[in-house]
């Protein structure tokens, strides 16, 4: 839909290692785990709301193509369309089809010549800057239904004349047909998400943050091993009286 001038804002946070535990266990990226977390979220507040399309949301995710020996500055960033399986009422399959979803994305990306790349991207992103250009947006479906972002921060705590900085949680923007924003940023070991909505086009958005927890909690108990129940020791019998 059109989105207007209010925006809400929403955080969530959770520990890099917790969801990195995750990802191991389900052989997915911790990034992966990102997605299904958001799609199980986002999943649940669109049912509460009768919203849910019968086909899965996409979400316009930003991956780096820098080659592992490229030292060069700047940045060298592409960008895919992956599934965030909303269609599917199982976490775990929800996971794994986000997987094979962005896996497939990612060959596809990482096949192209890398004088290409650039041409790709602005070819995938033409539509988008087209319906913002002539004011169509938000009239005509879009290209993918949100971007999602993981953006790399510093891996120790920052201090600012001996304050430190706790947390830090990113704002975006929202387009015209894309009413919600979801970044992530990670911080001395832990995953900060900012959510940026529309105010009166995603109402009740802070509810996506809360779910979140619960999306992430429901894949740990499907992939991490539960911990063996513990042995009571036999109790001992009473010697009787004398």
């Amino acid at each position: 839909g059109r989105v207007r001038e209010k925006r809400r804002f929403a955080t969530q946070q959770f520990g890099i290692e917790r969801m990195r535990t995750l990802a191991a266990a389900a052989q997915c990226t911790l990034n992966d785990v990102v997605l299904a977390v958001c799609g199980g979220a986002l999943r649940r507040f669109l049912l509460e709301r009768d919203e849910l399309p019968g086909q899965s949301l996409t979400a316009g995710i930003p991956v780096s193509v820098r080659p592992k020996d490229d030292e060069g500055t700047g940045n060298a960033i592409s960008f895919i369309v992956a599934s965030l399986g909303t269609d599917l009422p199982d976490a775990g399959e929800r996971l794994m089809a986000i997987r094979t979803s962005v896996r497939h994305a990612k060959a596809h990306v990482q096949s192209l010549p890398r004088q290409a790349m650039t041409q790709y991207t602005m070819l995938l992103m033409a539509p988008t800057m087209l319906t913002l250009l002539t004011g169509i947006g938000g009239r005509t479906p879009p290209m993918f239904n949100i971007t999602i972002s993981n953006v790399p921060g510093p891996d120790k705590p920052l201090f600012f004349r001996g304050a430190e900085m706790v947390s830090i949680y990113p704002a975006s923007i929202v387009t015209h047909g894309q009413a919600l924003n979801i970044t992530c940023e990670s911080y001395a070991g832990q995953m900060n998400f900012g959510f940026t909505a529309c105010h009166t086009t995603v109402p009740s958005m802070q509810k996506v943050a809360v779910y979140c927890a619960d999306a992430l909690a429901e894949l740990e108990q499907i992939f991490l091993p539960k911990p063996a129940a513990k042995k009571r020791a036999p109790r001992k019998k009473k010697l009787p009286a004398t």
